[in-house]
C-alpha cells in the first residue's frame, strides 16, 4: 500500500498466497489418503476407498476452512497503515 497498491490488490494476494499452499495440501492430503484407503481396503466394510463424493466433500470442506482462516488476516493486512508498516521494517 505504501508503493500504491489499492486495497483489493492487497487482500487478492494474501488470499491467493493462502489458497495456493492450502490447494498443495489438500492435493498432497488426497494422494495420501486414496493410498492410505487402498492399504486398508480390507477394514472399509462397504464403501470404496475410492469413493469420489467422500473425496470431494473433504477437499470442499477443507478449501472452505482455508478461505474462512484466511479472511480475517487479509483483511488485517489491508488495514495496516503503510507508515507504520515501514516504520517497523
Amino acid at each position: 500500500m505504501a508503493l500504491g497498491a489499492p486495497a483489493r490488490e492487497i487482500l487478492a494476494m494474501v488470499l491467493r498466497r493462502s489458497l495456493a499452499l492450502s490447494a498443495s495440501g489438500i492435493a498432497l492430503g488426497l494422494v495420501l489418503a486414496y493410498a492410505a484407503g487402498r492399504t486398508m481396503q480390507a477394514l472399509l466394510a462397504g464403501v470404496s476407498p475410492s469413493d469420489a463424493p467422500t473425496f470431494a466433500a473433504a477437499a470442499a470442506l477443507a478449501l472452505g476452512t482455508a478461505l474462512a482462516g484466511s479472511i480475517l488476516p487479509a483483511r488485517r493486512a489491508v488495514r495496516v497503515d503503510p507508515v507504520n508498516a515501514i516504520r517497523a521494517e
